[in-house]
């Protein structure tokens, strides 16, 4: 069968997905009488008694970060709607109408609406009237995971941009691949030579910390340290149980403050630092539609301004070229580079993971060695030594800097 527009094939596969359920025995007035939102909280007792990689219950952290998600995005427009509602022009409303933050927490709003939906086909509906729409989303989320990698010179970028306390943590991430939970629960004894043994995690519910001796991937790993990452952890290596790092004051490292006190200001500096210093040089230079690169033209309009006031001409925007151009950021030690680029505004501390693999992967290493020094596989980086050694080398070299 051919269709004369995308738009026809979409709503083709919809109507007879909804079809597939049409004679199943489903008493359809529960859905009259239940609502999304006493789904929603029946979805979330199943998943904390038999849901998890083991079937032994989700953790409370996660289904607390679930529940975000439904409160942000589904629950405005579905909260009070009853399941019989969900009919397919109502999703597709939402779905391209609907308000969101940002397009990434709408992505993942319409991914668990999915979910939820699921649960209820074959006890109160008959079909998933959203599941259809997830082809309208990011392909497998490879287009945000690639905004989410920083090279080396980003990262250093956003490190200078931040307080002095966090800096070297947002390069230990880079390096490392950590989550966030396992760098906050590391201790002095992790650190054992040149390599890193992770194994706990920091779980945080209704604002009360607590630490696990698992890893969100159920195991445990050891991962090779560059010089770089080495460097940052003996400087803050106490106590064999002291944590590794701390808050500011020394209290346990949090999720949110880190992000909302350390990471975004530093962002919203280092991100648009390269169209800042072209705004102010009269220049534009984009890599594709969107980001700002540091190009040939950028780099004559530096030199211009580096021999009018007698500075070394080297095309790069030191923080004294860029005092001379008169730009608020130079009190920030980073240095611009012919070839650097902006990168998102909302980009997160899972960021720094998708960084890590990305540079693992420049450094040399196959894809399926970053899996493991990443732990998005079961193997484990310390199953072999000889391959380990090697890459650990490798990675040193190329990111020692």
């Amino acid at each position: 069968m051919k269709f004369r527009t995308k738009r026809e094939a979409e709503d083709f596969d919809r109507e007879k997905h909804a079809a597939l359920g049409s004679f199943s025995n489903v008493d359809q007035s529960k859905a009259e009488r239940l609502t999304v939102g006493e789904l929603h909280m029946e979805w979330l007792e199943s998943l904390r008694r038999s849901g998890g990689r083991r079937n032994d219950g989700t953790a409370e952290n996660t289904l607390e970060a679930y529940d975000g998600i439904y409160r942000a995005v589904i629950s405005p427009r579905w909260h009070h709607a009853p399941l019989a509602t969900i009919t397919d022009a109502a999703v597709r409303q939402w779905v391209e109408q609907g308000e969101s933050s940002t397009r990434s927490r709408k992505a993942k709003g319409v991914r668990q609406f999915s979910r939820l939906v699921s649960y209820a086909v074959g006890r109160y509906v008959t079909t998933n009237t959203v599941k259809p729409y997830l082809k309208q989303l990011p392909k497998s989320e490879d287009t945000d995971v690639r905004s989410q990698c920083l090279d080396m010179r980003q990262v250093f970028r956003l490190s200078a941009c931040s307080s002095a306390h966090y800096a070297e943590v947002f390069v230990f991430l880079s390096l490392t691949g950590l989550r966030f939970g396992e760098l906050a629960a590391l201790r002095g004894r992790d650190v054992q030579g040149n390599r890193l043994s992770v194994r706990r995690t920091q779980r945080t519910v209704d604002n009360r910390i607590s630490y696990a001796d698992v890893t969100k991937g159920g195991g445990r790993r050891t991962i090779p340290l560059t010089a770089v990452a080495l460097t940052i952890a003996e400087g803050h290596r106490r106590g064999r149980d002291d944590h590794l790092f701390t808050a500011p004051k020394g209290g346990d490292l949090q999720n949110c403050n880190v992000s909302n006190r350390a990471l975004k200001p530093a962002v919203e500096l280092a991100s648009g630092a390269v169209e800042r210093l072209q705004d102010a040089l009269s220049v534009s230079e984009y890599s594709g539609d969107f980001f700002h690169v540091y190009g040939p033209d950028t780099v004559a309009a530096v030199e211009r301004v580096q021999r009018e006031n007698g500075l070394s001409v080297t095309g790069r925007a030191d923080a004294a070229t860029r005092e001379a151009i008169g730009l608020d950021d130079a009190q920030h030690g980073f240095t611009l580079h012919p070839g650097d680029s902006d990168f998102p505004e909302d980009f997160t501390l899972h960021g720094f993971r998708h960084s890590c693999v990305s540079l693992v992967v420049a450094a040399g290493a196959n894809v399926k060695l970053a899996q493991s020094f990443a732990r998005h596989a079961s193997a484990s980086m310390g199953t072999d030594a000889k391959k380990g050694d090697s890459f650990s080398v490798k990675l040193r070299e190329q990111l020692a800097l």
